[in-house]
């Protein structure tokens, strides 16, 4: 029987999972439009934007995939803890949880800062 503080645990997961999921998806469009842009300018300017851009592709998967990794890995863990204990109020685990939460918000700000970014420089040479 599962409590709800596990599944509101494992709903919060989820929906982290899902967004990462997203992200990453959306992170392969922007691939294929940086590859348009590149095609038909070649500017410094905008070749160097593109750079920029492509790079930030590159650092937000690999961010996605620890975080994705690291959601997955204390997702176990937790329900390893709930097969022994029925509530969850071990402290390193409840700070582990709050990194875990803390981490997806910092990933989803700097994200959409960066797909601000990158819609602008859209605009500007597509």
């Amino acid at each position: 029987m599962t409590t709800k503080k596990e599944t509101v645990n494992h709903l919060e997961m989820y929906e982290w999972l899902k967004s990462l999921e997203f992200y990453k998806g959306e992170l392969k469009f922007w691939r294929q439009r940086l590859s348009e842009v590149v095609s038909r300018n070649t500017h410094n300017e905008v070749l160097r934007e593109a750079e920029h851009f492509q790079n930030q592709v590159i650092i937000q998967e690999e961010n996605i995939d620890i975080l994705r990794h690291d959601i997955k890995q204390f997702e176990n863990h937790l329900e390893a803890w709930f097969d022994k204990h029925p509530k969850l109020d071990d402290a390193k685990l409840l700070e582990v949880e709050s990194h875990l939460r803390d981490r997806m918000k910092t990933f989803e700000h700097i994200y959409v800062d960066i797909k601000h970014e990158y819609y602008n420089y859209l605009r500007k040479y597509m």
